[in-house]
C-alpha cells in the first residue's frame, strides 16, 4: 500500500487533538500517497471492524478531526487541485 502507516505513540498523540477542547487518541493515522491507498485501508479498516475518521486541516471546533479511530489524513500527498470547471461548479482534486 502506498502510504505512511503510523501507530507509534508519538504519532498518535500528534493527531490526538483538533482546534477543539477534545482529546482522543487515535488507534493509528495512515497517510495515504494515492487514492487505491485510501481504500485499501478502508477495506482493512471494514475487515477487522475499526472505526474511520477522515481528517482534513485538523481545524475542527467541535472534535470532528480527533477520535478513538484509525484517521486518515490526505493532507500531505493528496492536496492538489487538478482542475475547476467554474460553469457546472465542480473541481477534481
Amino acid at each position: 500500500m502506498e502510504a505512511e502507516v503510523r501507530f507509534d505513540a508519538g504519532s498518535r498523540a500528534l493527531y490526538a487533538t483538533d482546534a477543539s477542547n477534545y482529546r482522543q487518541v487515535p488507534i493509528g493515522v495512515v497517510i495515504p500517497r494515492s487514492t487505491d491507498a485510501i481504500v485499501g485501508t478502508v477495506e482493512l479498516c471494514r475487515r477487522f471492524g475499526a472505526p474511520i475518521v477522515m481528517r482534513g486541516g485538523g481545524t475542527s471546533l467541535a472534535g470532528q478531526g480527533c477520535n478513538v479511530a484509525v484517521l486518515i489524513d490526505c493532507s500531505k500527498y493528496l492536496h492538489h487541485v487538478l482542475s475547476i470547471d467554474a460553469l457546472s461548479r465542480l473541481a477534481e482534486v
